[in-house]
């Protein structure tokens, strides 16, 4: 089938993927190819990009199969995806008019892309389990032997392009396991001790449950009914800080329902071994008046801490419900995008302040702050995206400030047809916007010199997703001062048709191709989001359904790569 043309980072994980070496004229044009193939969607990929200051067209010739073309901008990339069975043998020509001229061969083979890891549940009692992961074509059934264990071995039929966690054993940390797995051909034995915390030997993710629906929440005096949206930072000093919406009376958003939504918070100070009892940071003066959609943002050179969120103050006022016209602090028409701030690393939070005539503009109607996390770009500069509607549909943008959060500015648009988004500086110092396609199916991408720049066209990454917001971030330590530069990602997301089977992916291209990946949760999850760990390790939290709590979990980049 024809491509998706237009696009950027290959935001997919290369469960059997290529990245093939281009001949030296790469280095002296700026321009390149990598292809990669991708069993979680079934697809032969490759990613464009221009590192020059001229635009160009890269043509893709695919020999019996066709031609297409990319018109890519300066500094920008453009994607090609092709949808095809396992065992599909290609051969790609990209060529430019500069000279650029590389050829790609390769097979996509899905026939063993299987995949076992090793995790700990930490929550009390410590359980040992095993995450199965099929991205072939069809039903695999997998052994699993754990020689001299009573009841071994066991059996596990897991379906097409999917996942299973159901093998655990609740046992004592310190008890060395080797699991000897196998489905047909395919074997794999893994070796360690069990135990959490991800020292040499253990098992390298850890994954427990900080807030669920029957969780008493301190300022609440109750459990909530609906507990969704997370968001998460590591402070200067490696408290982990992580929010989310504690919808009290039902599953709705924000404006939906009796509109009383509030945002609760735990956090870590032991590197997420254990979390403080949730409680509510922040709630307006009536139960009809909601707060909603938190986003953390870390000032590294002040250690400062911004929890963005949305304001709808009545039931009906919601993202679609809301009107454009009055910007003022007051209306009661419209959304607010509104925050408060932590000096002492979360332990306490100021009043809110209300950004509505900061940042709304008369003609937006709905408008709120994305979940899950702004940046810091390395000029120091805050950004934190957003979300509005105007007569012409809903687009992502940035708010930002070059003043540590005294005042807030809006950026450039970054995509329309679009919606919640994160934003991410790449190595080169260009910004790109992943963002969550209203139509679903795969994310899209723009990218610009900053937020305050024109964004380029947006394209379709080829990365699986089913409309829902994910994560992409830069792999940079939480230190104090302005944060640097790195080509190394890391993205997070429901990598199916459905909010199921959270993957996380790594990329060390600056998002050219995403070779390594894990699924993190089989089954139903739903949004997510990351951040790093003072040792280099990678935080994710993410939601489970309406109802199915917040899981935090912690894993090791070479478990990552393994």
């Amino acid at each position: 089938m024809p491509p998706h043309l237009r696009a950027t980072a290959v935001a997919v994980a290369a469960v059997t993927g290529l990245a093939l070496t281009a001949p030296p004229a790469q280095a002296a044009t700026g321009q390149s190819a990598v292809v990669t193939t991708d069993c979680t969607s079934g697809r032969i990929q490759e990613t464009v990009v221009n590192n020059t200051s001229t635009a160009t067209t890269f043509t893709l010739t695919w020999q019996g199969q066709g031609t297409w073309t990319a018109n890519v901008a300066p500094g920008d990339r453009a994607h090609f995806h092709f949808t095809k069975p396992s065992g599909t043998a290609y051969t790609f020509r990209t060529t430019t008019p500069q000279g650029f001229d590389q050829t790609n061969s390769g097979v996509l083979d899905c026939s063993d892309a299987l995949t076992v890891r090793a995790t700990m549940d930490c929550a009390s009692p410590h359980r040992l389990r095993l995450v199965l992961d099929n991205r072939s074509e069809s039903t695999r059934k997998f052994t699993v032997a754990w020689p001299g264990r009573a009841y071994s071995p066991w059996t596990v039929d897991v379906p097409a392009r999917s996942g299973d966690n159901s093998l655990y054993w609740t046992v004592p940390d310190g008890t060395p396991y080797t699991f000897n797995v196998s489905s047909g051909a395919w074997s794999k034995t893994i070796s360690g001790t069990s135990g959490c915390g991800l020292d040499s030997g253990e098992p390298g993710m850890n994954s427990q449950t900080v807030l669920t629906t029957s969780t008493v929440i301190d300022g609440l005096g109750k459990a909530a009914k609906s507990i969704r949206i997370p968001g998460l930072a590591v402070t200067n000093d490696g408290t982990i800080v992580a929010v989310m919406d504690a919808r009290v009376d039902g599953s709705y958003d924000l404006g939906g329902g009796t509109n009383n939504i509030q945002i609760a918070m735990t956090r870590s100070t032991d590197g997420g071994a254990t979390f403080s009892t949730p409680k509510i940071i922040a709630k307006p003066a009536k139960t009809s008046q909601g707060y909603g959609d938190p986003s953390l943002l870390v000032d590294r050179e002040t250690g400062k801490i911004f929890c963005f969120f949305t304001y709808a103050p009545a039931p009906g006022v919601g993202f679609w419900g809301s009107k454009p016209g009055d910007t003022s602090e007051n209306s009661t028409t419209n959304t607010h995008i509104t925050y408060i701030t932590s000096t002492d690393n979360g332990a306490t939070w100021s009043d809110p302040v209300d950004l509505n005539p900061d940042v709304r503009k008369p003609d937006y109607a709905g408008m709120f702050a994305s979940s899950g996390h702004g940046i810091q770009l390395d000029s120091g500069r805050l950004v934190q995206p957003i979300v509005y509607s105007d007569a012409s549909g809903s687009h992502a943008a940035n708010i930002y400030s070059d003043d540590h959060g005294a005042t807030w500015r809006n950026g450039t648009t970054a995509g329309t047809g679009v919606n919640e988004s994160k934003a991410i500086q790449r190595g080169t110092g260009r910004v790109a916007q992943n963002m969550r396609h209203n139509a679903g199916g795969d994310r899209h991408y723009a990218m610009a010199d900053d937020v305050t720049s024109p964004f380029g066209a947006t394209w379709k990454s080829g990365l699986i997703d089913p409309g829902n917001n994910g994560d992409e971030i830069s792999h940079l330590l939480p230190r104090p001062g302005t944060p640097s530069l790195t080509d190394v990602a890391l993205h997070s997301n429901t990598a199916d048709t459905s909010r199921t089977d959270l993957t996380v992916r790594l990329s060390r291209d600056d998002g050219a191709s995403w070779p390594h990946h894990a699924l993190v949760k089989p089954g139903a999850s739903g949004y997510s989001t990351m951040a790093v760990l003072p040792g280099g390790d990678v935080a994710v939290l993410h939601e489970i359904g309406d109802t199915g709590g917040i899981v935090f979990t912690r894993l090791s980049i070479p478990w990552l790569e393994n």
